[in-house]
């Protein structure tokens, strides 16, 4: 089909920067539509700039455990495609997206029902929990069409349909840009206006998405058969979704509990935490676009039995993170303060610790990407437990005795927190590399001749 990349030919240099290319682009649109949230948030004030800090993380973690069914669905559309068995990708879409608007509409439940209370347990200060669950009130009620977006833009971009994927999600974007300010302050609505905002845009590019599968004109055709419950297909996805649901959550999880140790400073830690991580994470969901593209690149040439040149795309892909992102995080430095006084204008105290927070991280930046490429490299082999164990070690066993060390025994305080991410990555990219080079993790899932209700 036009449009769509094969990745089990042609020099793996270049299949690979075409793949991660426009995944990138779609990831680094994805992350100036947050930065657009956080300028126009910003203008509300240091409240309102907590109250979104503090509901990131809380939203973040149920689309995070939702995304493992996403995880699946993609690794298994690129396998199929690689073998060739393009009826079975196309089961496995429809199969996908129908446990994930499931299981979305359960997430979305919860979240709303357990909100306040989580918001207690944290630590948010009373004037700024009230904006907060405005603030998630609304996001709550679209979170079935983001999981369902998100779901069907992985699984065309691991099926190498990246192009499509990237304009719909760019004309989000662009949508979501021009309701923000109307919603936050033609409308009156404040931050659930930024909600809003978001919410409206991922309904529209799901609603594209879905008509582009179903009728035909997509590298996947999802078709009215294809929607019938395959409990054998359910088995080998929850199989490989659960560790991805887990490795996600958890950093989610893990993301929660240092936003709740840097309120424990008060406004202006958690403020900080809130303006500094929206800038590493700018940085870090193109880490993902270049994880993605390399998951699905090992995860076709696994499934066509071209095990040596997934090992290939392996090595290339991690040097490409390790250098590049380096080089990004220099050239952030100079630039940091400008930056974080444009995201928190007339908040001095919030610029100095967010800037200091950037001075940290920055110069690790390649070493942030390094085990986020190398866990995509597990995942589109077939091994997610893997990734997921590397990224619990991570967290759990690196971060957050660090952060909480740091920040509470010595006179480090909250920039403790901010420490704790480059102590954490080194150590896990020491792991990813040796288990590259001396781990079993490369795994067939989808059989050459299996049929596509095996898939």
């Amino acid at each position: 089909m036009a449009g769509r990349i094969d990745m089990t030919q042609g020099p793996l240099l270049g299949v690979l920067l075409r793949v991660a290319a426009p995944i990138t682009a779609a990831n680094l649109a994805q992350s100036v539509h947050q930065l657009v949230n956080a300028w126009w948030v910003g203008r509300l004030g240091a409240d309102a700039i907590a109250a979104v800090a503090a509901s990131g993380p809380m939203f973040i973690l149920l689309l995070s455990l939702g995304g493992g069914l996403s995880t699946a669905g993609a690794v298994l559309v690129a396998q199929n495609i690689g073998a060739g068995k393009g009826e079975a990708a196309d089961h496995v879409a429809a199969q996908t997206l129908l446990t994930v608007l499931v299981v979305g509409a359960g997430f979305a439940l919860a979240g709303y029902l357990l909100a306040p209370a989580t918001l207690r347990l944290i630590g948010v200060e009373a004037h700024v929990r009230e904006l907060t669950l405005q603030y998630l009130s609304v996001t709550y009620l679209g979170l079935v069409p983001m999981f369902a977006f998100l779901a069907l833009q992985a699984m065309l971009q691991s099926a190498g349909e990246v192009r499509f994927a990237m304009k719909v999600m760019v004309g989000a974007v662009v949508l979501n840009a021009v309701l923000d300010p109307l919603l936050i302050f033609v409308a009156g609505w404040g931050v659930a206006g930024a909600a809003t905002a978001t919410v409206v845009a991922q309904t529209v590019a799901f609603a594209v998405l879905l008509h582009h599968m179903l009728t035909g004109r997509s590298a996947l055709h999802m078709k009215r058969p294809d929607f019938r419950p395959d409990w054998a297909h359910m088995r080998l996805a929850l199989n490989l979704g659960l560790p991805a649901s887990i490795e996600q959550g958890a950093r989610t999880f893990g993301s929660l509990l240092l936003m709740s140790l840097s309120a424990h400073f008060g406004t202006v830690g958690l403020a900080a935490y809130g303006i500094g991580t929206r800038l590493l994470f700018f940085w870090f969901v193109p880490m993902m676009g270049l994880s993605i593209a390399t998951s699905a690149v090992v995860g076709q040439n696994i499934g066509a039995g071209q095990t040596p040149r997934a090992e290939r795309a392996a090595r290339v892909a991690g040097w490409l993170a390790f250098l590049g992102f380096t080089a990004v995080g220099l050239l952030l430095i100079p630039i940091a303060a400008a930056l974080m006084r444009t995201l928190a204008p007339h908040q001095p105290d919030v610029v100095r610790e967010a800037t200091v927070f950037c001075y940290i991280f920055a110069p690790f930046l390649g070493v942030l990407a390094l085990p986020q490429v190398l866990n995509g490299v597990f995942r589109g082999a077939g091994s997610p437990r893997q990734a997921m164990t590397i990224s619990l070690l991570m967290q759990y066993a690196f971060q957050m005795p660090a952060a909480w060390l740091l920040a509470l025994a010595t006179p480090l305080a909250v920039r403790g927190v901010w420490w704790s991410y480059p102590i954490a990555n080194v150590c896990a990219a020491l792991l990813c590399v040796a288990w590259l080079l001396r781990g079993p993790w490369r795994r067939d899932l989808v059989g050459r001749g299996a049929e596509p209700a095996n898939a």
